[in-house]
């Protein structure tokens, strides 16, 4: 969704967007996608008592992290500021950075029971949830990048 002026002329532009507080102490970081057509998530660093609420941290990728970490610093903050991460859904471009992003911070990890629920079933061909090769293929990822995870 695009919530501010300066992300819907770049996307008019095919660029990634700047950095954004659309309102007053949230922060909309881009996070890109390598090697997709939909080129980049929108994350959202939220103050809360303790620091901050990253929602969908993005795509795990280098380009990714540094993109996440150079906007954090964008407001004002850093991967030690993160106290919690909630997650809208479980797809790569959304969840693929929980794993760093809680490693790096030690913030907790919300989502939807429902959502949380379907992770088990995620773990297809007895591989770590989510790098099934054919649901990452199903999913859109370019075929280079699944075959990063060792895909047959």
């Amino acid at each position: 969704m695009i919530t501010g002026i300066a992300q819907a002329e770049a996307w008019r532009r095919r660029v990634l967007p700047p950095v954004e507080e659309p309102r007053p102490g949230v922060w909309s970081i881009p996070v890109p996608i390598p090697h997709n057509p939909m080129r980049y998530t929108l994350s959202y660093a939220i103050p809360d008592d303790d620091g901050l609420v990253v929602v969908d941290p993005g795509w795990d990728s280098g380009e990714a992290r540094a993109a996440l970490t150079a906007g954090l610093a964008a407001a004002g903050a850093n991967l030690a500021d993160v106290t919690g991460i909630v997650v809208t859904h479980v797809h790569p471009d959304h969840h693929g950075m929980t794993g760093w992003l809680r490693g790096e911070s030690g913030a907790w990890i919300g989502m939807h029971p429902a959502e949380a629920a379907t992770l088990p079933t995620r773990a297809w061909r007895g591989r770590h949830p989510g790098i099934d090769p054919d649901w990452l293929r199903f999913q859109g990822v370019p075929p280079e990048e699944v075959d990063l995870w060792g895909a047959p």
